[in-house]
Parts: C-alpha cells; sequence; structure tokens
C-alpha cells in the first residue's frame, strides 16, 4: 500500500498577551518534530504591541521551517508588517475579502464550522487548508472531528487539518487522511513538556499513517 501523503504537525498557540516567556517553549517544541506549521493566536492589542510579540516568534518558526498563520481580530493588518505567511479564520463572514486580499501570496486558512455545507463553501471559497475540530474555545469530541475529516479528506482537494484535543486522539486522526493534524493544549499542557508532547505526536501520527499489511 502506498500512502497518499505524509501527515505533518500544526501547532496551535494558546491566546498571547504576552510572549517573552513563551517564547523558549515554542522553540524547543518546534525542534521536537516535524511542525509545518503553526497558528500564533494573538490576544487584543493595539497594532504595534502585536507586531512585537509576535515578531520573534514568526523568526523562530520559520527558521525551523514552519509557516506562521496569525490569528484573532484584526490581524489581518499586521500580517505583512510581522513577516508571517498568512492568516487563519474563523469567521465564514470575512473569507472572500481575505481570499481576494491575500491569495495567492500568503495563506489563508479557516476553522471549519460544524456544518458541512459551510465547509464546503469555505473550500469553494479559495481557502488553503481547513481546520476541523476547533471553531470555538473548545474542541470537538474526538469522534466527530475523525469522522469529519475522514469524510473532508476523501472528497475534497483542499487540505485539511484535524484538531486532536488530546496526543491519544493523534494517531485516528492521521489514519482519517488528515494532511496535517493540529494541537493546542494536548502540547503546551503536557505533562513531560512541550517538547515531550510533540515527539508524542509524531509517534502517534506514524502508528497512525502506518500501512495496513
Amino acid at each position: 500500500m502506498t500512502l497518499p501523503h505524509r501527515t505533518r504537525l500544526m501547532l496551535v498557540t494558546p491566546e498571547l498577551a504576552e510572549t517573552e516567556a513563551f517564547a523558549p517553549v515554542f522553540a524547543a517544541a518546534l525542534a521536537a518534530g516535524d511542525v509545518a506549521a503553526v497558528v500564533v493566536r494573538l490576544a487584543a492589542a493595539d497594532d504595534r504591541t502585536r507586531i512585537a510579540r509576535a515578531k520573534p516568534l514568526i523568526a523562530t518558526a520559520q527558521e525551523a521551517g514552519a509557516a506562521v498563520l496569525l490569528a484573532g481580530d484584526g490581524v489581518e493588518d499586521i500580517i505583512g508588517k510581522a513577516g508571517a505567511d498568512g492568516v487563519h479564520l474563523v469567521s465564514s463572514a470575512l473569507l472572500p475579502d481575505m481570499v481576494e486580499r491575500f491569495s495567492p501570496e500568503k495563506i489563508v486558512g479557516f476553522a471549519a464550522p460544524r456544518s458541512r455545507d459551510a465547509a464546503m463553501e469555505a473550500g469553494e471559497a479559495g481557502v488553503d487548508y481547513l481546520l476541523i475540530g476547533l471553531d470555538g474555545a473548545e474542541p470537538w469530541d474526538a469522534e466527530t472531528t475523525r469522522d469529519r475529516t475522514e469524510w473532508w479528506a476523501e472528497i475534497f482537494e483542499v487540505p485539511c487539518a484535524g484538531f486532536a484535543a488530546t496526543i491519544d486522539d493523534v494517531a485516528a486522526i492521521a489514519a482519517a487522511g488528515a494532511e496535517f493534524v493540529a494541537l493546542g493544549d494536548a502540547v503546551w499542557r503536557h505533562v513531560d513538556g512541550p517538547a515531550a508532547g510533540v515527539a508524542a505526536a509524531g509517534a502517534q501520527i506514524t502508528l497512525g499513517r502506518a500501512p495496513t499489511p
């Protein structure tokens, strides 16, 4: 059996009101595995402050080979100045304008709602990836995320990231065909630290994507 692609990790940061203390933890996590992209969530602040918070994290991630998407109200106005690779959206109302504004030079990602029709509309709008399983403060249950990821991966060409609420969920999401497995607190609050969380997730991806004999 030939696997259609190599599933990679996407990290979703906590909402960051400051980044100085987070920076070394962030760097260690990036160094611990195959991280393709990071969604950096920025707390509300003026543009200058958010640019200053984001720039060191962006530089660290890009040096590690990961693309950086900024998320948060109004971040689309600082994407270029901060040096980010794109924007991660949670509001479908912004999608048409953001795709027109940034594509194809920048990445436009979207957190899919639970509605399949809304997810399909986002794909048709021209997003570069769909995040499945986290469209609000709390992740979806693991079974719903896996099933929706499998549905999307089988039918649509737009890449998807399935959100794993725990490290134990990673293998199933990878097996469902996701191009990316996204992780938040499962990494940042890992009992042995974020680097260990990334390493454990990478091992689970290998397990989930292993060919069936």
